[in-house]
């Protein structure tokens, strides 16, 4: 199917029309379909703090738009960098919670050369002075005994729209590491630990979950 390259895109799902019915325009480049519109409306009048409309939204990769086409020295969209597909995910949907925080261990990404581990964390807000939040950091071991330290390139980025009250702030992050589990590896037990959680009164167990993979 061919598309006319100058008609809008959505940017939550990419598609263009006459894919979707209507198309809502907002600053800028940005738009968004019928479709996902009415998937936003569904996730607002869900009481769930993490409904599984809200997280398939929240990982969706993101969507390049094309630069104005005529500008010089523009990049096409053909030349624009696009988002790296995994050539397997393994969906975990795995939580614990402890001292006020939870941990939803979303799903597990393999790329070429290296693997994430999406999640999602949520704590009380961070008391002013905070510059940065804290990464969670974590240690994943498999069941033939390779293991992986510490945080690989992930990122974290502040989610005040799953939060379901102001006494509590959500991150989304992602904890990457190479190299791959070698072709046995059957189990990966993941360690994670809140990073200020060694200047706390009683210091906090280390979150731990067991994913088949």
């Amino acid at each position: 199917m061919s598309f006319d390259r100058s008609q809008p895109r959505c940017s939550f799902c990419g598609r263009r029309p006459p894919e979707v019915g209507r198309m809502v325009a907002g600053p800028g480049a940005a738009y968004i379909c019928d479709a996902c519109l009415e998937l936003c409306n569904d996730i607002m009048h869900d009481t769930a703090p993490f409904s599984a409309k809200a997280l398939e939204l929240a990982s969706r990769p993101p969507v390049v738009i094309a630069a104005p086409q005529g500008l010089a020295g523009e990049a096409s969209e053909s030349e624009l960098p696009r988002p790296r597909a995994p050539w397997r995910t393994v969906n975990v949907e795995l939580e614990q919670k402890q001292q006020g925080m939870l941990l939803l261990l979303h799903k597990i990404q393999f790329f070429e050369g290296y693997f994430e581990i999406d999640y999602l964390w949520m704590r009380p807000p961070l008391t002013a002075g905070f510059a940065f939040v804290p990464r969670i950091i974590f240690f994943v071991k498999d069941n033939t005994g390779m293991q992986w330290n510490g945080d690989r390139g992930g990122m974290l980025l502040a989610r005040p729209d799953l939060a379901s009250d102001p006494n509590h702030a959500v991150y989304q992050g992602s904890a990457r590491f190479r190299p791959l589990p070698s072709n046995d590896a059957r189990l990966l037990t993941i360690r994670a630990a809140d990073p200020l959680g060694q200047f706390e009164d009683i210091p906090p167990h280390p979150w731990q979950f067991e994913v088949t993979i």
